[in-house]
């Protein structure tokens, strides 16, 4: 099954915020790339589920909140944040 993957608005400008604050900007645009590319195969196996269908998946550079909708067979991304690893 390939689910829709939907970044909203404000998904995107938030993407583009964490990527200005990057030493290599195209970093956070390549792993966003691959982040949208597995949550249209397995969503519900990435990240950490939260409540419902809510769900939150850390990567090396960018973090993302995003939603799964069995149902219409799409992912909303709702937020992007960066990943901040110790």
């Amino acid at each position: 099954m390939t689910y829709a993957v939907i970044w909203t608005s404000a998904a995107i400008a938030e993407l583009g915020r964490v990527a200005a604050g990057l030493a290599d900007p195209k970093a956070a645009d390549r792993e966003g790339a691959w982040m949208d590319t597995l949550l249209r195969r397995y969503p519900h196996s990435m990240g950490e589920s939260r409540w419902g269908s809510y769900r939150i998946w850390y990567a090396d550079v960018i973090g993302i909140w995003y939603a799964v909708d069995d149902t219409a067979m799409t992912v909303r991304v709702l937020s992007v944040g960066p990943a901040r690893r110790r």
